[in-house]
């Protein structure tokens, strides 16, 4: 039997729309507490009565508290994007006060629904027991601006879903994007968004992140915690800064699982074959079922980071990884182990026609090599051996441009059966590595992708992409003007200079 109520939770005014779910009546129960901005409203009709009885945590004698974030859903009030700690501490008290309350809860979410509860978990409520969280960060600073760039307008067409209900765009977004970008927000809605405005232009690490709800929220974390994410998720360096943020008590008892996927955590229509990489079923409710009971957590191990290898189609464990293989990038397009040839290879760049040929979320199969003139592929003869690699791999190459400034955007993919495959990227502006940099000096770029985990097989290849644009990120003007406040642009003539100091650092697995 499964029995629903629904009824609303009171904060300073505004009535949230709280469902509750119980495997049975008369009885209490540990409670999984879940918050989410994306259910629809059903315009005050009473909810239909979902069958919950195959859910795994009804089947498992969890109650489920389920509620609509303020301002979306059947939820009153305006919706602020991040602002969620009051909304979630508020209704901690009224579950407290509820007849099916045993005196456990255990808060479970992914992306946003993971954000709700990281902002108020830093003040750590007594009967939280354990937490699930996944493809989410508390850091949204080193998110949004990032080596000098900024990701995607900050999230503009996620934000404005959020908070349409109360801030419905007046035109259409897409005709918005033009520079400046600083007023990107008031031109869509027809009015100022401080929250926005100020996240879009904070580009420096500040009192404004610091004091962000979400911020530090797992330093000092005491429960038990579940952490998953995938390798593809543009959250993955957050994560595991988030790991390796936890204390170690807490970490001893807890669970870091890294799976092939992306904005998600099960494979998702990967345009390579994956065999083997969802993780095994009902691990969140069998995690907290181990807190529960006290019993070792069988699907994971325990305090170390638990992943699939891409392209080797198997689940390990960290062990460290190690200096692995050293490609040396070559003028005559080649990646080569042993030696390396000097020489130059140059593009153009113009910001003011940006092209979407880098997909991400997923695994996909890359254009062809060389296939667009302002992008610039190297690639390297096939492996001798199956070889497995775990960690950040690092990019060192001396670059030069006849602009003040410009950003170069780097992406490594594994070649099987002559079709290219995504791995990892990473990007940066000229001006964050030299402040100071002339236009046609050299500047030497050394820098860390974020983690990545694949098994290159014997007579496979690795490809790397150069160029100076991702359309994960706003497109760098080529001047020195703040990059949301510039209106002019310059086309680029960008260089990479081969020789010794060129080349990438594939970490091996240990």
């Amino acid at each position: 039997m499964v029995i629903k109520e629904d009824f609303y939770v009171m904060s300073d005014g505004v009535r949230l729309y709280t469902r509750a779910v119980l495997p049975e009546t008369d009885k209490k129960f540990p409670i999984v507490f879940i918050r989410t901005p994306y259910e629809p409203a059903r315009n005050g009709i009473p909810c239909p009565v979902e069958n919950y009885s195959n859910d795994s945590f009804i089947k498992n004698g969890y109650a489920i508290l389920l509620q609509h974030v303020r301002g979306t859903g059947d939820s009153e009030g305006e919706c602020r994007p991040y602002h969620e700690r009051q909304d979630g501490l508020d209704t901690l008290e009224l579950i407290r006060r509820q007849p099916f309350y045993n005196g456990e809860i255990y808060v479970f979410g992914m992306s946003y629904l993971a954000t709700v509860h990281l902002c108020y978990l830093n003040t750590r409520p007594h009967d939280i027991k354990a937490a699930a969280l996944s493809i989410q960060r508390d850091e949204m600073f080193t998110w949004r601006h990032h080596n000098g760039m900024c990701r995607s307008y900050c999230s503009l067409s996620w934000y404005l879903d959020m908070i349409k209900r109360a801030h419905p765009p007046v035109m259409d977004s897409d005709k918005a994007l033009y520079r400046p970008f600083e007023n990107i927000i008031e031109r869509i809605i027809g009015h100022p968004l401080p929250d926005y405005t100020d996240m879009l232009l904070n580009d420096t690490y500040n009192d404004f992140w610091e004091n962000q709800e979400n911020s530090h929220a797992v330093d000092n974390l005491t429960i038990p915690v579940l952490l998953s994410e995938g390798w593809y998720d543009f959250y993955v360096d957050g994560m595991f800064s988030m790991w390796e943020r936890l204390p170690e008590d807490t970490k001893k008892k807890s669970v870091f699982v890294v799976g092939p996927w992306g904005h998600a955590t099960v494979v998702n229509n990967p345009e390579y074959p994956i065999e083997d990489g969802n993780p095994p079923s009902d691990y969140v409710v069998k995690f907290f079922n181990s807190v529960r009971d006290g019993t070792k957590y069988e699907c994971f191990e325990y305090g170390r980071v638990n992943y699939y290898s891409v392209g080797g189609g198997f689940w390990t464990t960290d062990t460290g990884s190690t200096e692995g293989l050293k490609l040396y990038f070559n003028a005559d397009g080649t990646l080569s182990e042993r030696s390396y040839s000097e020489g130059e290879k140059s593009y153009e760049y113009d910001p003011d026609k940006p092209f979407n040929y880098y997909k991400y979320y997923n695994i996909f199969v890359a254009p062809e090599v060389n296939s667009r003139e302002d992008v610039v592929s190297f690639i390297s003869e096939p492996s001798e051996r199956d070889a497995d690699f775990y960690g950040r791999i690092r990019w060192n190459m001396r670059v030069r441009t006849d602009c003040e400034d410009t950003a170069f955007f780097m992406r490594v993919y594994f070649v099987e059966n002559g079709v290219s495959y995504n791995l990892t990227e990473e990007i940066t502006s000229l001006a964050y590595i030299d402040k100071d940099y002339t236009p046609c000096n050299e500047c030497e770029i050394s820098i860390d992708t974020p983690p990545i985990a694949f098994t290159l097989k014997k007579g496979c290849r690795i490809r790397v992409d150069i160029s100076s644009h991702s359309n994960l990120y706003v497109p760098h003007s080529n001047t020195r003007e703040h990059w949301a406040k510039a209106i002019e642009t310059k086309i680029a003539q960008n260089t990479l200079i081969c020789d010794k100091s060129a080349y990438i650092l594939l970490p091996s697995k240990r």
